[in-house]
């Protein structure tokens, strides 16, 4: 308050020698002005009030940072592979060359940061094993076929199945997607799937001009499941599948079907 009063004497006497006179103290301004006509003194104070602090730099940068990788891709998928064949005693011979997995689903990926993301799959998948000594095997000709054929009239015999499958799997690029370009980089898969198998079925065809269809739900597993990796780049990927669960029941059955599937993907 003393400082105040010392302020307004000395405004005052300013005023005596000039017609106006102005002290600043922080937001406040003191005016003192002579009238020219009556010579009276007028003293006008004026305040000004506190505008909003501007944001800090830090603040806006804070605001506006985003991640530019963070998003949800979709797409359609095609894939084919081969089976490849395994000659030990576990396992029923199959044709490699003619036995085939085919592919073709939706590809979903949550990309979460410029190296990793994750992923999911739901597809169709058929598959078709192509078998040489099935129906000569005393087990598997007495709960599938449930008659004996001569083996030089089997012509053709084939295990089939028809499979809705979804899988999730966690992606690793070494060369990362870039931005607004649609390229996807070079990447890594692993994930696993689980399948049902909604149709199988084991069909013979003989020499002689007979053809024959098997469905056995005691002894055809309807339930799998797979491990699965993928490198890829942009569109394209080779894959391997690996079943470790079993396609066939071993309670019903002495061997089983190979589990390894080789092929390429198609995005």
């Amino acid at each position: 308050m003393k400082k105040l009063a010392t302020l307004l004497c000395i405004a005052c006497i300013t005023a005596s020698v000039t017609a106006q006179s102005s002290v600043r103290i922080g937001n406040m301004e003191i005016i003192v002005r002579k009238s020219v006509h009556n010579r009276d003194t007028v003293l006008q104070v004026a305040a000004e009030e506190p505008g909003f602090p501007c944001p800090q730099e830090n603040e806006t940068r804070s605001m506006s940072r985003t991640n530019p990788y963070t998003r949800h891709v979709s797409s359609f998928f095609t894939g084919i592979g081969l089976i490849l064949p395994d000659n030990s005693n576990d396992y029923y011979t199959v044709l490699g060359g003619n036995s085939i997995g085919i592919d073709a689903g939706w590809i979903h990926r949550y990309q979460l940061s410029r190296r990793f993301a994750l992923g999911g799959t739901l597809h169709y998948s058929y598959s078709n094993y192509k078998l040489r000594n099935a129906a000569e095997e005393p087990a598997f000709m007495e709960e599938v076929i449930g008659r004996p054929f001569a083996g030089e009239d089997i012509a053709k015999q084939t295990y089939r199945c028809h499979v809705m499958a979804a899988g999730a799997y966690t992606r690793f690029y070494l060369v990362a997607p870039r931005k607004y370009t649609g390229n996807d980089g070079m990447y890594i898969d692993l994930g696993a799937q689980g399948d049902f198998a909604f149709s199988k079925y084991y069909k013979l065809k003989t020499n002689s001009g007979g053809k024959y269809k098997y469905r056995n739900n005691y002894a055809f597993n309807p339930f799998t499941a797979s491990a699965i990796a993928r490198i890829g780049w942009n569109r394209y990927a080779i894959f391997a599948r690996y079943r470790f669960t079993d396609a066939f029941n071993s309670k019903a059955l002495p061997a089983d079907l190979p589990p390894l599937t080789v092929g390429i993907q198609f995005f």
